[in-house]
C-alpha cells in the first residue's frame, strides 16, 4: 500500500436498522478488502469492517443522478475512502432505478436536499460513526440531478420561474428538462413556502461542493447564487449528450466564473461518470455505456485526481476559483 493510499476501503450498506432510505457508506479501514458487487459490477472493499483508528475523517455526502442508485459512483467512494474520507450515499425516494415516479419534477428538487440533510443528521447521531466524522470538513458531491442537489445545499436559490421562462422558448429542443416544467400553481406554492419562486435548501454544515455535470442550469440565476460562499468545483463532460451546454455547463460558467473551479473532462459524456458497463447494461441500456473518445476507466482516474486535489486544496486553504 502506497503512502497516498494509507487505508483500505471499508463498506457498509443499509446502515440503519430502519432506513428512511437505503444508505451506503465507504470509509477508511485497515481490514483486508474482498470482492463486492454493486448492481452487477464487481469491485473490492472491506465489508462491515471496523474504521481505522486515527480519525476523525472528512465526510463527503453523495447524491446520485436522476433514476440512479446509491452505488452510482462507488468507484470514487472507494478511492476517497482509501485516502482518508468517509463517503455516504442515500438512495433518493421517487427518483431511483426502482421508482422514477418523480424524476426531474419540482417535488424532487425539494425532496432531495431534505433527504441529504436527514442522512447527515443520522450519521452525526450514529453511535458507531459520529465520532469518526470531522464536523469541520463536511462536503457534498453529486452527479447530474445530484449535482443540482448539492449546489442547493450550498445555498443556491433554485428559481422555478426561470425554469418556466426557459421552457416557454425551448420545450421542443430540451425535452429532458421541459417535460416536467412546473405550472403556475406549483410556483405559487413556492411563494407561499419560501416567499418567492425559489427552492431554499441551504445547509451551513457543508464546507464545499462538487457538482458533476449538474442539471437544471435553466433555474440558475445570478441572484440565486449571490449568497453561496463555499468553494465549488464543477466537473463537465467534454460532450454532454443529455444536457444542452448553453443552458447548463456554459451557463454555470458564465454565472460563477472567478467564484468556482471548472474542469472539463476530455472524452467524457454525461454517463461516463457511472460505473463500467456490464454486458446486461450494454444490451438493455446501451445509452448508459456511451463515451466519447476515452475508456471509462481512464475518465474515472481523471475525476478521482481532480476531486482529491479540490478537497485537499480546501483543507490547505489554496482553493481559488477561475
Amino acid at each position: 500500500m502506497s503512502q497516498q493510499t494509507r487505508y483500505t476501503a471499508g463498506f457498509r450498506d443499509r446502515l440503519f436498522d430502519k432506513d428512511p432510505f437505503p444508505l451506503a457508506i465507504w470509509y477508511p479501514s485497515h481490514a483486508a478488502e474482498g470482492s463486492v458487487r454493486h448492481m452487477g459490477v464487481t469491485s473490492t472493499a472491506a465489508r462491515d469492517a471496523d474504521f481505522a483508528d486515527d480519525g476523525p475523517y472528512p465526510l463527503v455526502m453523495f447524491s446520485h443522478g436522476s433514476e440512479g442508485h446509491r452505488f452510482n459512483q462507488f468507484w470514487l467512494a472507494e478511492y476517497l475512502a482509501r485516502r482518508g474520507y468517509i463517503v455516504a450515499a442515500p438512495q433518493h425516494h421517487g427518483d431511483n432505478y426502482l421508482d422514477p415516479s418523480d424524476a426531474r419534477q419540482l417535488t424532487i428538487i425539494e425532496r432531495r436536499p431534505r433527504e441529504m440533510r436527514l442522512a447527515l443528521d443520522l450519521l452525526l447521531d450514529h453511535d458507531g460513526i459520529a465520532a469518526h466524522i470531522d464536523t469541520d470538513r463536511i462536503y457534498a458531491l453529486g452527479h447530474s440531478a445530484g449535482g443540482a442537489t448539492v449546489l442547493k445545499m450550498a445555498g443556491w436559490q433554485f428559481d422555478a420561474s426561470a425554469w418556466q421562462s426557459y421552457c416557454a422558448l425551448n420545450a421542443d429542443q430540451d425535452r429532458v428538462i421541459c417535460q416536467h416544467v412546473p405550472g403556475d400553481d406549483m410556483v405559487d406554492e413556492l411563494h407561499d413556502r419560501y416567499g418567492g419562486p425559489v427552492v431554499s435548501a441551504r445547509d451551513d454544515r457543508i464546507a464545499g461542493v462538487i457538482a458533476v455535470t449538474p442539471a437544471f442550469g435553466v433555474a440558475a440565476t445570478g441572484a440565486g447564487f449571490a449568497d453561496v460562499t463555499v468553494p465549488m468545483l464543477f466537473i463537465e463532460a467534454d460532450t454532454d449528450e443529455i444536457l444542452p451546454e448553453t443552458a447548463n455547463a456554459a451557463h454555470f460558467r458564465t454565472l460563477l466564473r472567478g467564484r468556482a473551479k471548472f474542469v472539463k473532462v476530455k472524452g467524457a459524456g454525461h454517463y461516463s461518470f457511472l460505473p463500467p458497463c456490464t454486458p446486461y447494461i450494454a444490451e438493455n441500456f446501451g445509452y448508459l455505456c456511451r463515451d466519447f473518445g476515452r475508456e471509462r476507466v481512464d475518465i474515472h482516474r481523471t475525476v478521482e485526481q481532480v476531486v482529491l486535489k479540490f478537497l485537499s486544496d480546501i483543507k490547505s486553504g489554496d482553493f481559488q476559483g477561475r
